[in-house]
């Protein structure tokens, strides 16, 4: 079945517990598929006491230091050393080993002791190491015990952190080294100096040093090309990135002084057409004014004309003379004689001193005669 990740999942429904169905959910076993697809399996070789194991000085006792390991695509980690207890053989010597294993049964990663058998010829403890299976571990130190042993001296640790047969240093996918057939030869040449040492001990220190600068000289070797290709992997993504911002920066620039041309013509033809509103606000009311202010000063000149009469008085005035006119026409009904103005032969009124024309009551019929 064809397999692929990461993407972010949809939920495409729910289970028989109520629980979301994702349709693109990983386990983490196919995580742990990449990593140990694109790194090896091993410790860093950088410190080189990544997970060292060393005699801690005190009887039975050794020290591991602090590291990181990966094992199948899972890791582990300690910024702080450990000290693990042995135990002596009682009859014939024992080879005991520090591995590192896989555990899925407890879905963890631990560095324990695993303890060999006694025997004349002994023989490390079997590694597990399926191609599937519940555990996989690897070895960083293999301690050679004596019968009886009280303490535990460096001489008694053999350090296989660099056999690839059984541990061996992280790699890129690009670039990965077997250290099998080197430290085979190593370890042939260790042999090889100890058996040597029983009969010349001068013959041996000088092997031994001349092994050593070979192993430290390969060694440096191997370091420097990890070193030399990860920062060539490291230059090149940054010129890659580098070159990446620019183009973006470039692109960026170009959009943004568009954007900023685009703004400033739309500003710029706001502003035409904002004046040419304001004009026509300003012509139409002159218009206006010019149109309607005659009008409305000669409305203005009749309204005052009238409102500068007294109507009151005047309507004081008329009622005053309808009353009269009333009067005179009662009288004329009740006595049958009308009131007429006192004139001259030449017909002129005849008024009292204060100038009002004197009245004489003139029949109209013959009854009051």
């Amino acid at each position: 079945m064809l397999r692929f990740g990461y993407f972010d999942s949809d939920i495409i429904g729910t289970d028989d517990e109520g629980m979301p169905i994702f349709d693109r959910a990983e386990l983490s076993d196919l995580f742990c598929l990449l990593l140990a697809s694109l790194v090896s399996d091993g410790v860093l070789a950088l410190p080189n006491t990544c997970f060292k194991i060393r005699a801690a000085g005190n009887g039975l006792d050794i020290e591991r230091m602090p590291g990181f390991g990966m094992v199948k695509g899972h890791f582990c980690y300690d910024d702080e050393s450990d000290i693990m207890t042995l135990t002596a053989p009682q009859s014939y010597s024992r080879i005991d080993r520090v591995i590192m294993r896989l555990n899925l049964l407890e879905r963890m990663v631990e560095i324990i002791v695993k303890q060999g058998e006694e025997a004349a010829k002994p023989q490390p403890p079997a590694l597990i190491r399926p191609s599937a299976g519940d555990y996989f571990e690897l070895c960083l130190a293999e301690i050679t015990l004596t019968p009886k042993q009280t303490t535990i001296t460096q001489s008694s640790i053999n350090d296989t952190r660099a056999n690839s047969a059984v541990c061996g240093f992280i790699t890129q996918l690009i670039d990965h080294l077997d250290t099998a057939v080197f430290f085979e030869q190593l370890d042939a040449f260790y042999q090889e100096f100890v058996d040597k040492s029983n009969t010349s001990y001068d013959q041996f220190e000088q092997m031994a040093t001349a092994a050593y600068e070979k192993f430290n000289a390969d060694i440096t070797l191997y370091i420097s090309t990890l070193k030399k290709d990860s920062t060539d992997a490291y230059n090149n993504l940054i010129s890659t990135m580098n070159a990446f911002y620019q183009d973006l920066s470039a692109q960026g620039k170009t959009l943004y002084d568009k954007y900023s041309a685009e703004i400033a013509a739309y500003a710029e033809q706001l502003q035409e057409q904002g004046q040419k509103d304001v004009l026509a606000i300003i012509q139409q009311l002159t218009e206006f004014k010019t149109v309607n202010e005659a009008e409305f000063l000669a409305w203005f000149e009749h309204i005052r004309g009238q409102l500068e009469e007294d109507p009151a008085g005047k309507l004081q005035l008329e009622l005053d003379q309808a009353n009269a006119q009333i009067g005179d026409l009662e009288t004329m009904l009740f006595t049958g004689m009308v009131r007429v103005n006192l004139n001259t032969d030449q017909g002129d009124f005849i008024t009292d001193s204060l100038g009002k024309p004197l009245l004489i009551g003139w029949p109209i019929c013959n009854c009051n005669k």
